[in-house]
């Protein structure tokens, strides 16, 4: 007999291959906190001429700085 795994936010039941991979949250669950984290990013271009990801705001402050 199969159990099927329950969500640890919620307690609804969510496939057992999603478990298998190592999710323990079900998927609405775990769309409304990666949702939650995506809010604090933001995208900024470098001098270089690239896009980084910035997840914090110390980051930010010496990104155009030149090194003297």
């Amino acid at each position: 007999m199969t159990r099927t795994p329950t969500c640890r936010n919620c307690g609804d039941t969510y496939p057992a291959k999603r478990h298998a991979l190592g999710y323990r949250i079900c998927l609405d669950c775990g769309d409304r906190a990666a949702s939650e984290e995506r809010t604090t990013w933001t995208v900024v271009c470098t001098p270089k001429g690239h896009y980084t990801r910035i997840t914090r705001p110390e980051e930010l402050k010496g990104l155009n700085q030149k090194p003297r």
